[in-house]
């Protein structure tokens, strides 16, 4: 794998990387986000190649929304834990904020008919995007007939809708079936000059990680005990971000269950205009999390809601980073690794398989999605431009009756 390796150029200020994760969390859409995070922290050099892609397949073996895990994964050993902490609450930010006043003129308005060509354009553009992110992993990864078996296991493993946890489960196992070797020992012994040091002091770190296990069994207990509705829903949420795996989309119907069957918090249209709330805003799709707390309790209940859905994950991040980096190097951690990243790019087939089915439904959807492939693999235009000039397009062709 040291040949895959791009070694760290720079390390940023805590500024400088809470800017930068500002700006993804302003500008990332859905699956793109994987794009975003990787050209950002990879062309500055803060991190390698070969580091964003161990955590890739780190933060899956977790519950938790994938991206933000991988963003606080990134954040925790570029800046340690402070600069994960601050990276990770401007990450989320700048989407409860603006999920916070779609959820207000929802409520007071009620009418989101722009919402809907505005969703089209963005799922379709992120067709392409995808596309583009599944092509560089696969070049990457599936760089022999082992690998592109594990790929086309994990696809159709998933087209059978089996959970993308047990998927993981099953490439690593055929990781260490297909990889333990001298081949894995020779990786093992090319990959130690690139062993992380983490920033801070190991006792530190740990002080700093049981201070924020210890805000997890607070948010736990007082969830618990706190028997008003803003309870409930803290409580509530804190479950589903503490045992739901996936991305968003695998994570919505747990999220449905609490909110619209269990505590009747939301009606199933209400919840419906939730999720394209949470596509056509940037950053994390959880952030329907905040629609739903802001609909039973206000600004308080969106604040309770969002920390309740994210903290869990963050929390179990910082956790599996530190032990993920002791024990990544072993021959048998690398095989499984291996198997888990090939798998990945079936995964990554399916998701795209299914984004397109979901968007590509017109001819101009169509246009949207191979424009955005060309001009983010070709052109190289950065993809905040791509989706802001595509839902300033799509705005004006809806404001004026040319569609």
């Amino acid at each position: 794998m040291s040949d895959k390796t791009v070694s760290r150029k720079e390390t940023p200020t805590l500024w400088q990387l809470c800017w930068a994760y500002f700006l993804l969390g302003l500008s990332a859409y859905s699956m793109a986000m994987l794009h975003q995070l990787n050209d950002l922290i990879v062309r500055k050099g803060w991190l390698s190649q070969e580091e964003i892609d161990e955590g890739l397949a780190m933060v899956q073996l977790y519950p938790g929304p994938i991206f933000v895990n991988l963003a606080t994964y990134s954040a925790y050993h570029i800046k340690g834990f402070f600069g994960a902490v601050l990276a990770t609450f401007l990450f989320i930010l700048p989407s409860y904020l603006l999920m916070l006043l779609l959820s207000w003129l929802y409520f007071r308005y009620g009418h989101i008919g722009w919402v809907h060509p505005i969703f089209i354009a963005i799922e379709a553009m992120v067709v392409g995007i995808v596309l583009e992110v599944t092509i560089n992993f696969s070049s990457r990864y599936i760089d022999e007939g082992k690998t592109a078996l594990i790929a086309g296991i994990a696809l159709i493993l998933m087209l059978y809708g089996m959970n993308a946890f047990w998927v993981i489960i099953v490439a690593a196992v055929l990781g260490l079936f297909f990889f333990s070797s001298k081949t894995s020992q020779k990786d093992y012994e090319n990959t130690k000059e690139y062993e992380v040091v983490f920033p801070g002091k190991w006792q530190w770190r740990m002080v700093a990680i049981f201070l924020a296990g210890s805000i997890f069994v607070l948010l736990f207990a007082v969830g618990y005990i706190w028997h008003t509705e803003s309870g409930e829903l803290l409580f509530s949420m804190f479950k589903v971000g503490a045992v739901a795996f996936g991305n968003g989309m695998t994570i919505m119907p747990l999220l449905q269950q609490e909110a619209v069957v269990s505590h009747h918090w939301l009606t199933l249209k209400e919840f419906a205009d939730a999720i394209a709330f949470g596509q056509i805003t940037p950053g994390p799709f959880l952030i329907t999390a905040t629609f739903i707390g802001y609909k039973v309790s206000g600004v308080l209940g969106s604040a309770l809601a969002t920390i309740g859905i994210f903290y869990p994950s963050f929390f179990y991040t910082l956790v599996m980073s530190e032990v993920y980096e002791k024990i990544k190097n072993f021959a048998l951690i690398r095989s499984a690794l291996k198997g888990i990243l090939a798998a990945f790019t079936g995964m990554l087939i399916f998701v795209l398989l299914s984004l397109g089915k979901i968007a590509l439904v017109t001819p101009a959807t169509y246009f949207w999605a191979i424009g955005a492939f060309i001009a983010v693999r070709y052109w190289k235009i950065n993809i905040v431009w791509i989706f802001l000039v595509g839902i300033a397009a799509k705005l004006v062709l809806y404001f004026t009756g040319m569609e």
